[in-house]
């Protein structure tokens, strides 16, 4: 699943027929690249194909096959990501992963990226960066996510879907594309398989592209996602094995999920514009411009929180390249800048129902990174040099202290480099190294965090990251492999902690080693058959060593322990069988092994297997190309969880995932039919 895909355009019939993207064909935008042949770095590249293989709910499905990557599911509707291990310090939501969308940055300049206001239709392209990527994409020690809107067409296109399924699933879906303009809409709900874990979401977009002439392209991009949700609270281990489906229950004084109908209810709005341009013969300029603007309320279990958080920023990138027999030369260049002013109160909840002003805060933060890239190619050789500078400062207000508290962070004129060289075995295979320093500031959420404290002294995470690895072809092609090995060493690691009313805040740990292996491979099924077209198999695997080297914290010593939420080992089994008649089959079998809870390493979540399966068939009916698809995930009814509370209070860790559980779903596409 990393290294081929079948293109396929958006909204219609896949096209089974079509040849497998190979390492040398498909574009890549990571680091300027080219192709993963000739880009020095862990890179790996999903297609809309790939994506849509997958269930209709999330992401998660697909993105979990993508070997050192894990998306988690606490609810539905609450999602992580890490990439390599950096969910330790993601207690909920998506830190220390910086994502961009069209070119636009995505995540805000408190550190935090809303994924879960994009619906299943919204992303077509996934190109995920594993390791530190502060050359070129700022601040961050886990890795980086780029994320492309389908593609806009020509002509005039109509696509209607739905989808229902257990627990209540039920989803709409709405298309219409004309004149390189996309309007869409998605609704997607459900009951939830746990008590207290209902969702629905709604998806309005608009993507556009103006070709002013040859050289000069603005595209557009709105985004407006009204998201709600229930949480439902974590389980001690007695109950999540004496009823999974409940709720976390009241405790004493404490109030139950339910009682104090803890949930997400946010509304959020994304305007962007990417203009790009030919200045020159050998000169480009890409410059995006965004404004963003989220509220959220959100009842919990220890208050009520209200958040509007609007923030607005920009990124310019010039390339030059210049060509002289057989060596080019390429220099990338620009600037990202954003500014946030947040506000947020929280109240005593009672019963759901805001009460008692507690804290009434407000958050000014700026960030501002400059970078510069060059990329020589010397015949089979490929040399890169890359060096950002990083700068980010919070300005605090709590309003509701008197005297009014003021205080200020910032973290000022960091300097990443970057090095990484590629060589060209032969046409088919290339090996890199690629080394870089990682800064990591403590996000928006981490310093102010949810039970109303503040850390300021929280100090930024730092560290060298090194790796190898080789990629390409055998077998004339039809056996592709992508294998890696890293080591990273951080300074300062940040980790979650929780109070006994559920609250999250946060510690810096020392100095951790994460040590891994990542391997994936994909073989072409079925070559020179004429009834079959893009089927395949593959297997992703990862293996970790990460470990506190020196965590000491009160006359807690945690040195040496395994760092918590991570699992040592995983491995993925996929396969996608293709008729040229347009049946399909897709089939998905992960092992996850057993993961440490906490920091001393006294409770682990059991290893668990999953197996899930989607089939359809595409056809043509009354001139209009359907596709019917039904699908089922956790056949084996595994009783597991995917998006645990590390270092929960009172052995609070689990958040359990559905069991059993299955959906059917059409999408009808009538193009060019409507002039």
């Amino acid at each position: 699943m990393l290294l081929c895909g079948i293109e396929v355009l958006y909204a219609q019939v896949l096209d089974t027929g079509k040849a497998i993207s190979l390492l040398d064909s498909v574009v890549i935008r990571a680091y300027q690249g080219k192709d993963l042949l000739h880009t020095p770095a862990a890179i790996n590249y999903m297609t809309q194909e790939q994506l849509r293989l997958y269930g209709p709910l999330n992401m998660a499905q697909a993105l979990n096959t993508v070997s050192g990557v894990r998306m988690e599911e606490r609810s539905p509707g609450s999602y992580r990501l890490s990439i390599r291990g950096s969910s330790i310090r993601s207690a909920y939501g998506v830190r220390n992963v910086k994502i961009y969308y069209n070119d636009i940055p995505f995540t805000a300049p408190g550190g935090t990226s809303m994924l879960n206001m994009l619906g299943h239709y919204q992303v077509s392209e996934l190109e995920v960066i594993k390791g530190a990527g502060s050359s070129l994409y700022g601040a961050g020690t886990g890795g980086v996510l780029l994320m492309r809107s389908p593609i806009t067409l020509e002509g005039i296109t109509l696509a209607l879907g739905g989808i229902m399924g257990s627990y209540g699933l039920k989803g709409l879906y709405g298309n219409a594309q004309f004149d390189n303009q996309a309007i869409s809409y998605e609704y997607l709900s459900s009951d939830g398989y746990r008590n207290h874990t209902a969702m629905r979401r709604k998806v309005l977009t608009w993507n556009g592209i103006l070709k002013i002439d040859a050289h000069h392209k603005l595209d557009v991009n709105f985004i407006y996602g009204d998201l709600y949700y229930q949480t439902p609270g974590a389980l001690t281990l007695t109950e999540y094995h004496l009823n999974p489906r409940l709720a976390r229950p009241a405790v004493g004084n404490n109030p139950g999920a339910e009682e104090a109908k803890a949930s997400i209810d946010q509304q959020a709005l994304l305007l962007g514009l990417t203009y790009k341009a030919r200045l020159a013969k050998n000169i480009w300029q890409t410059t995006a411009i965004y404004g963003f603007y989220s509220q959220t309320q959100n009842p919990a279990i220890q208050n009520y929180e209200r958040k509007i958080e609007p923030h607005g920023g920009g990124r310019t990138v010039f390339d030059y390249q210049l060509t002289a027999g057989s060596t080019t030369l390429a220099i990338f260049s620009g600037l990202e800048f954003q500014q946030g002013a947040f506000s947020s109160r929280t109240y005593l909840n009672v019963k759901g129902n805001k009460d008692t002003l507690r804290t009434d805060d407000q958050l000014y933060i700026r960030q501002l990174l400059g970078f510069v890239q060059a990329n020589l190619s010397y015949r089979k050789w490929i040399f890169t040099v890359a060096l950002s500078v990083n700068s980010l400062s919070f300005d605090f207000k709590r309003w509701s202290e008197q005297p009014v508290l003021l205080a200020k962070k910032q973290y000022n004129g960091e300097l990443m480099p970057r090095f990484a060289l590629m060589y060209a075995v032969n046409k088919d295979i290339g090996a890199y190294l690629n080394v870089a320093k990682g800064f990591s500031p403590p996000a928006s959420n981490e310093i102010f965090a949810d039970n109303s404290s503040y850390n300021l002294d929280l100090a930024a995470e730092k560290g060298w990251h090194y790796e190898t690895g080789v990629r390409g072809f055998l077998s004339d092609k039809r056996l592709g492999f992508d294998m890696s090995i890293f080591t990273t060493g951080l300074a300062n690691a940040m980790v979650t902690r929780r109070n006994v009313m559920g609250g999250n805040y946060y510690v810096n740990a020392g100095k951790t080693s994460q040590k891994g292996f990542e391997a994936a491979l994909n073989y072409e099924l079925f070559r020179g058959l004429h009834k079959f077209s893009g089927s395949k198999i593959g297997a992703n695997f990862s293996r970790y060593r990460f470990r506190y080297t020196r965590f000491v914290q009160d006359n807690n010593d945690y040195t040496g322990n395994i760092m918590p939420g991570i699992a040592p080992n995983t491995w993925t089994l996929l396969t996608s069988l293709k008729m040229k008649n347009g049946l399909y089959g897709h089939f998905n079998y992960s092992y996850t092994s057993r993961i440490a809870l906490n920091d001393a390493n006294t409770v682990y979540a059991s290893a668990f297997q999953l197996l899930a399966a989607k089939l359809g068939y595409q056809f043509f009916f009354q001139k209009m190309n359907t596709h019917f698809y039904v699908g089922a995930d956790n056949l084996l009814n595994e009783l597991y969880s995917l998006g645990n509370d590390i270092n929960g209070f009172a052995g609070r860790y689990y958040n359990v995932s559905p069991s059993r559980s299955y959906y059917l779903g059409i999408m009808l596409n009538l193009k060019n039919q409507l002039k």
